[in-house]
């Protein structure tokens, strides 16, 4: 699945190339840059890079290539392509799905070498697109995982904040509970103090109500 993605990517690229200035540079900077391959073969290429282009859009145009290898990297690409009709390979180089370098081979061995070779170039443009794209990655979960984190504290700041309130609110009332019950105790013990003497007097009043000698006139308690 993953191999016909890449696949389609690259052949869409190739086939929207744009024949402009800058595609020209650089295609014709790169056929020259391109060393020797084992065998003494160079790449061979139009004289006009435009032309080479050309060649081989009209080629996937008319559907007279076939793709031997592709691969993609973060934004780069490479392919190598067959001619059905001769021995004829084309290696391709894209950069955002955009064919940006051609070059043109009559045997397979060096078109094979010179798409490794690409590949690897591929590889290494790509690997700091890549570290960039992997660590904003990491940067949006960073963020989110913050933002999931910062909701979290809100809500526990929330809970501790309730908690801290009835801890006061439990706090006062033991308080007033205490004072109230102290209160109560000396009111209790002022009643209790009370009613000792209350009873004290009547006990007083109930012994006095039970002496006879209380009921005789003053003249008899003294005959007595």
């Amino acid at each position: 699945m993953y191999d016909s993605l890449c696949r389609t990517r690259l052949l869409a690229g190739i086939v929207a190339i744009q024949l402009s200035l800058f595609g020209s540079a650089a295609i014709a900077k790169g056929a020259a840059a391109q060393p020797d391959d084992a065998a003494g073969r160079k790449p061979v290429a139009d004289v006009t890079a435009s032309g080479l282009m050309g060649e081989l859009q009209q080629r996937l145009q008319q559907g007279s290539v076939t793709e031997l290898r592709s691969a993609v990297n973060g934004e780069y690409g490479t392919t190598l392509l067959l001619a059905n009709e001769q021995l004829v390979c084309y290696v391709g180089q894209l950069y955002q799905n955009k064919i940006w370098r051609v070059l043109r081979f009559t045997a397979l061995a060096p078109a094979e070498a010179a798409y490794q070779k690409a590949n690897k170039q591929a590889e290494a443009m790509a690997a700091e697109g890549i570290r960039r794209q992997v660590l904003t990655t990491l940067q949006r979960q960073y963020d989110r995982a913050i933002q999931d984190a910062q909701a979290q504290a809100d809500v526990l700041q929330g809970d501790l904040r309730t908690m801290q309130a009835q801890r006061k609110r439990m706090v006062d009332d033991q308080k007033t509970s205490q004072n109230d019950a102290q209160a109560a105790e000396i009111q209790s013990r002022a009643a209790r103090i009370q009613l000792d003497k209350l009873q004290g007097e009547i006990r007083r009043i109930e012994s006095s109500l039970g002496d006879d000698s209380q009921l005789l006139p003053e003249t008899q308690k003294r005959q007595r």
